[in-house]
């Protein structure tokens, strides 16, 4: 008897615990997915909370609960909001956790999206192991019919490669990006685009092309009051003016202007570039003092922040002055050190400019021997300086990450530890409420599908009939055949209707009923009669049903698949973004994203 009562019992509390365990696991899912669902909400916003949910989620005690496709969309929140706050350093460290991550799972389209958020100037070894992927990415974007990202991604290519030298290629993948983002008038993508195309023709000596895009770009930066894009035009500009027209003096006042848009954050990149350029016109106007001293502070900041692409163009300039100056061996120091380090970063271009300036200097002092045995230390030899801090910075990151690691880990295990102890405490208590939270949620998702479905299988019903109706009878039969029978409020509402169907007065977001009235030489009150005798209680609402009929129109259409909600919004009549939504919803009893969705699958 007590044998029977003891076996029941163990089988009782072994149930209790899978229960309990799988209501753990479901209640980790929905954690997972409320976190996730309010990162993506805040990420326009307010992007520094999206960053603090996804932290939340990824630096949880038990992070075994995520999986791959979870942990790769948390990574990729985390990227767009640091994308928002304008930390280029961030986007490009996350951008690498996602490409490996993703790399183990083959999800080749998340590779391609963790490339696209990278804007703007960044350090040249990260635009190295970006070229890597760029090609494919393309490829992918092209495959899955996404021609704006793959623009984007041809515009970032294309100036990778004018970095290389290969301006030929460079201003393919420019000019097939700038045809795609101009049919779509993405005018803030374009900026760079057109930028680059003008430095391409720069280079292959086509300089009223040049300026043609260069003026582009800056028309398109004061557009969209980027003040990133401003300042990197008009360096450019300057620097146009500077090498291909030789007016040192003109170059030097777009460069200053340019260091008025220069913004705060992510902006050391810019100011870099235009203190070279300052530095570099200065020389040639021949002020060598203003121009070794902006060379060496140029020097001395990029160090500090280890920069080494802005030590390379510092110490060439550097090179070039002394040799100018008549001090070959500050020349041949600087000169050393900055081909070196331009190879080492693999500034291709960068580096076949600098080459002229050290022969030149051989060949004045007649060194030959020791041309050749300074061409050998480069061969072999590391730059002391810079090879030290480089070392130490990598071993200061290696040494914090696995102190972090084992922090994070010691954390983790107390956190386990004392979750195990709650859930033998309240097992039996937790149990139930649990199980009815996750049976609640399941009951509240499936009854919320089962009325989606309905709304649409309404929607498909009435498309079809509609459609019947069109090719069984013209447009205009029904009015006439029921003009003696109809009262006189449902005739002229029969009128009205027709009048909005084929002239779309509702396109007009500050439509009056004075201009229908004027329009249909009709008095006001009448309208209003009207449209009440039709079922409407006013004008707006009216007029707001057309509008819903025509962004359904608009999102059947697949040329349109690519445009935002709000763009087809705003082409339908309406003049504020939130005042679609809600009227949206309440004519349709959907939001506008799940219509969209369904809509374009039934049209596949």
């Amino acid at each position: 008897m007590y044998l029977k009562k003891l076996k029941g019992f163990s089988v009782m509390l072994v149930f209790a615990a899978v229960i309990l365990l799988f209501s753990c696991t479901k209640g980790k899912s929905t954690d997972i997915d409320f976190m996730t669902k309010k990162a993506e909400e805040h990420l326009k916003r307010h992007p520094d909370s999206t960053l603090i949910y996804t932290q939340k989620v990824l630096a949880a005690p038990a992070p075994k609960g995520i999986s791959d496709p979870e942990r790769l969309e948390l990574y990729g929140l985390r990227q767009k909001a640091f994308a928002a706050t304008e930390n280029m350093d961030s986007v490009v460290a996350v951008g690498k956790k996602i490409r490996v991550l993703a790399a183990e799972i083959s999800d080749s389209l998340a590779i391609a999206n963790s490339l696209l958020p990278v804007r703007g100037d960044i350090d040249f070894s990260s635009q190295q192991e970006m070229t890597t992927y760029l090609p494919g990415a393309i490829a992918t974007f092209k495959e899955n019919n996404m021609p704006f990202e793959a623009a984007k991604l041809s515009a970032s290519y294309g100036t990778i490669l004018c970095h290389k030298g290969d301006f030929v290629q460079a201003q393919t993948y420019l000019l097939d990006s700038y045809r795609v983002l101009n049919k779509l008038d993405s005018v803030k993508s374009i900026i760079n685009v057109c930028m680059n195309i003008g430095s391409t023709f720069y280079n292959l000596k086509s300089t009223k092309k040049s300026l043609e895009y260069y003026t582009k770009a800056y028309n398109a930066a004061m557009k969209t009051k980027d003040s990133s894009a401003i300042t990197s035009v008009l360096i450019n500009i300057g620097n146009f003016y500077s090498d291909g027209i030789k007016n040192q003096d003109k170059a030097l006042q777009y460069y200053q202007r340019a260091l008025q848009y220069v913004p705060k954050k992510s902006g050391d990149y810019l100011k870099m570039k235009i203190d070279y350029n300052v530095a570099v016109t200065s020389f040639k106007k021949g002020d060598l003092y203003f121009s070794e001293r902006t060379f060496q502070s140029m020097l001395a900041d990029c160090i500090k922040n280890q920069a080494y692409e802005g030590v390379a163009m510092a110490s060439k300039g550097l090179g070039d002055l002394y040799v100018k100056k008549e001090q070959p061996d500050k020349a041949l120091l600087y000169l050393t050190r900055a081909i070196h380090l331009a190879d080492s970063l693999q500034m291709s271009y960068e580096a076949l400019q600098m080459r002229p300036s050290l022969l030149a200097l051989y060949k004045k002092t007649n060194n030959y021997h020791a041309a050749l045995q300074v061409s050998e230390k480069m061969k072999t030899s590391n730059d002391s300086i810079l090879s030290a801090e480089k070392q130490n910075a990598v071993h200061e990151l290696e040494i914090k990450y696995q102190s972090e690691k084992k922090a994070t880990e010691i954390s983790q295990l107390k956190a386990l530890s004392k979750s195990r102890q709650l859930m033998l405490y309240g097992l039996s208590f937790f149990m139930a409420v649990l199980f009815f939270m996750w049976y609640k949620k399941n009951k509240l998702h499936k009854e919320k599908t089962v009325a989606y479905s309905v709304l649409m299988k309404k929607y498909r019903d009435e498309k079809e009939k509609k459609q019947r109706l069109e090719i069984n009878s013209p447009f205009t039969e029904p009015i006439q055949s029921n003009q003696e029978n109809a009262s006189e409020d449902i005739l002229l509402f029969t009128i009205l209707n027709n009048y909005f169907q084929q002239e779309k007065p509702y396109l007009d977001s500050k439509l009056k009923v004075e201009q229908v009235a004027k329009k249909l030489q009709l008095p006001q009150r009448n309208i209003i009669t009207a449209l009440r005798a039709g079922g409407y209680t006013s004008f707006t609402s009216f007029t707001n049903k057309h509008r819903i009929d025509e962004v359904k129109t608009l999102f059947e259409d697949p040329n349109l698949k690519h445009y935002k909600i709000e763009a087809l919004a705003l082409k339908s009549g309406f003049g504020a973004k939130q005042s679609f939504y809600n009227t949206f919803e309440r004519f349709t009893g959907v939001k506008p994203s799940y219509y969209r969705t369904e809509i374009l699958k039934t049209n596949l």
